[in-house]
């Protein structure tokens, strides 16, 4: 297991603690969160928190690779990523393949408060200094974008886009 800080729900308060993440798989990375936006699900979820599971908040953040796993190529130690809130999918079904794994058939895994598809643990979110991530489900930070800003943009800035890309919305268009 990987040692981390992290901000954990006590109650629908938030208390700095301890965290394991897993050890990386054949195609995670490991990220170093530098910055992480604060959505009002993260408030919902503080709030209808039972103080009973653990819950880390978080599903929008930008940091840096800090390792990766034997099989990853897209990405090096050092790289700037964003990830956003859903890390893992069941990557056969229709949607999956079709590159819509928020519809997945299996439903998605979420950042936070998602079942991890290999050992059935508790995610949990960005609201830490590392987050432990499936390759695919990062996104590289172009340069010149910064990190602060992007990393609300991972939320409803993809909420927003998604439907916009895909009825053609765009400049000069009604």
């Amino acid at each position: 297991m990987r040692s981390t800080t992290g901000w954990q729900a006590d109650g629908h308060t938030l208390h700095r603690v301890p965290l394991s993440r897993r050890d990386l798989r054949r195609d995670d990375i490991a990220v170093r969160v530098d910055f992480c936006g604060v959505c009002h699900t993260d408030l919902h979820s503080l709030r209808a928190h039972n103080g009973e599971d653990v819950l880390v908040p978080g599903h929008e953040f930008t940091g840096v690779v800090v390792d990766v796993g034997p099989e990853v190529s897209g990405f090096r130690v050092g790289d700037p990523v964003a990830v956003g809130n859903i890390v893992d999918s069941c990557g056969v079904c229709t949607m999956c393949t079709a590159g819509q794994e928020n519809f997945c058939r299996e439903f998605p895994t979420l950042t936070y408060g998602g079942t991890d598809r290999h050992d059935g643990t508790t995610t949990l979110g960005g609201f830490s200094r590392e987050y432990v991530v499936r390759d695919r489900f990062a996104h590289p930070l172009p340069s010149g974008l910064d990190p602060a800003a992007a990393a609300p943009l991972l939320c409803a800035g993809i909420t927003v886009w998604e439907p916009l890309r895909a009825l053609g919305v765009g400049p000069g268009r009604a």
